[in-house]
């Protein structure tokens, strides 16, 4: 499948390069693949199921991370605080975590972070048990694994598509990618929710170690060819090179910065869930797994769906549609918290009308949102060529360190009013981002999967 912008007059897919180093271009003209076809790779599929285990322990101390905090503090600003160092560290590291991924053994390196985060996460669960932890514990220890992030997730990124066998599977390895995390989303939340309330945090954090140190265990057993690596050159002038690059295509300069939009304002209100679970009273720990999970399911039917969607729509039609539609459900969902009926008069809160619709608009934004985020990352891995992957995926994969940034702007304005209304005020500038880039940007309106 070949992507065409307005005004590009050949196709821009780049031939994916395979385990043994050798082009695909012999496979341009296979079928659709289906959304597992990837998993037919061994590679891929060892490295997929490792994945399963540190992104859900990743989701786990997400999880456990804004419950410690806002029980040891009750504070909005410092529950949104504590998500935002991890992104702010991971955003900083990230740019030229990029440019190692491209200078160094992407394996060993992705070998080396999940040992370090899986020792962190220990630490973190040692002094939680010991009754010993304060905020400012969570808040370094986040820091930490946000640096450590910084180096991983674009190493994560530009190894993935090195596992596959053909160039019809990358949108397959990208769906399967985006499925570790939402269905993560449906399981972790509600296993961590309980875990909490029966063993208390410290039990989620011990976890989390063990799924990272699962991951080293699995990419012991991968070698993957990773051909030529970039030399050893000035590593600023390497950065700028990656930047360069991306410069130089008007849809990477356009659907970048809006993928970054989308992520700090349209996700971000998943910080504050820990708030709206409060209002659940004894609860309330049930109710945040619930509400989470419910985000993970609406992602990972979002990402079954995005095939079909595609086939029936332009790509950049689903781009746009996808964060349009994600904004208005948020926004909704912001309306609903704070005009809703409160969960009172019930014996149990969480089957309460406030409770229900809450959790089907969050899931229903999620739908949208993996539409969005698996077709615009498609279309990025098919463009970008080999030598520069792990610097414009580090680029790229600042995205997701912004949902926790965007916490931290989120918990200011709730604390300042309330998080119904910092979530509608985000839900705003994220529709009006959608409007714009709509009436300007035809590179993305134009956007075409042939």
């Amino acid at each position: 499948m070949a992507f065409r912008d307005s005004n590009t007059a050949e196709p821009t897919e780049k031939a994916v390069t395979t385990g043994d180093g050798s082009s695909s271009a012999a496979n341009d003209h296979q079928g659709p693949s289906s959304i597992f076809s990837a998993l037919a790779a061994p590679p891929y599929r060892r490295f997929w199921f490792g994945s399963l285990a540190s992104v859900g322990a990743t989701q786990l101390l997400i999880i456990g991370q804004g419950v410690l905090v806002f029980d040891l503090s009750g504070s909005e600003f410092l529950l949104g605080l504590a998500g935002a160092v991890t992104g702010i560290a991971t955003i900083v590291v990230t740019l030229f975590g990029g440019v190692v991924a491209d200078r160094v053994n992407k394996r060993r390196l992705i070998i080396l972070t999940s040992l370090i985060v899986s020792a962190l996460l220990f630490l973190l669960g040692s002094i939680d048990a010991a009754g010993v932890v304060r905020v400012w514990h969570v808040i370094v220890i986040s820091s930490l694994i946000g640096i450590v992030s910084g180096f991983d997730f674009p190493a994560r990124l530009s190894l993935f598509p090195l596992l596959i066998e053909q160039r019809s599977q990358m949108m397959s390895a990208v769906a399967l990618n985006s499925i570790l995390w939402q269905a993560t989303r449906i399981i972790m939340p509600a296993i961590g929710g309980f875990a909490i309330a029966f063993m208390g945090t410290f039990s989620v954090f011990y976890a989390g170690a063990a799924g990272f140190f699962a991951m080293f265990l699995v990419l012991l057993t991968l070698n993957p060819d990773e051909g030529e690596r970039s030399p050893a050159r000035n590593a600023l002038r390497q950065l700028a090179g990656g930047f360069q690059y991306i410069a130089s295509d008007r849809l990477f300069v356009v659907l970048i910065p809006f993928t970054y939009v989308n992520h700090f304002f349209g996700l971000s209100y998943l910080q504050l869930i820990p708030v709206f679970s409060d209002a659940y009273g004894r609860q309330d720990d049930q109710a945040l797994g619930f509400l989470l999970m419910s985000a993970g399911i609406g992602a990972v039917f979002g990402t079954i769906m995005t095939g079909k969607i595609r086939a029936a729509m332009p790509a950049g039609r689903v781009i746009l549609a996808g964060s349009g539609f994600t904004s208005l459900t948020v926004l909704s969902f912001a309306l609903w918290t704070h005009f809703g009926p409160q969960p009172v008069g019930h014996e149990n809160p969480i089957i309460s009308p406030m409770f229900f619709v809450s959790a089907l608009l969050i899931m229903i934004s999620a739908v949208f949102n993996s539409v969005f985020l698996i077709t615009s990352m498609t279309v990025l891995q098919l463009r970008v060529p080999p030598e520069f992957r792990g610097r414009v995926m580090g680029i790229h994969s600042m995205t997701f360190s912004l949902i926790a940034v965007g916490g931290l702007f989120g918990g200011g304005i709730a604390q300042l009013v309330n998080a119904s209304f910092a979530v509608g005020l985000s839900a705003l500038v994220l529709f009006s981002a959608v409007l714009f880039v709509t009436g300007t940007q035809s590179v993305v309106r134009s956007l075409r999967n042939e």
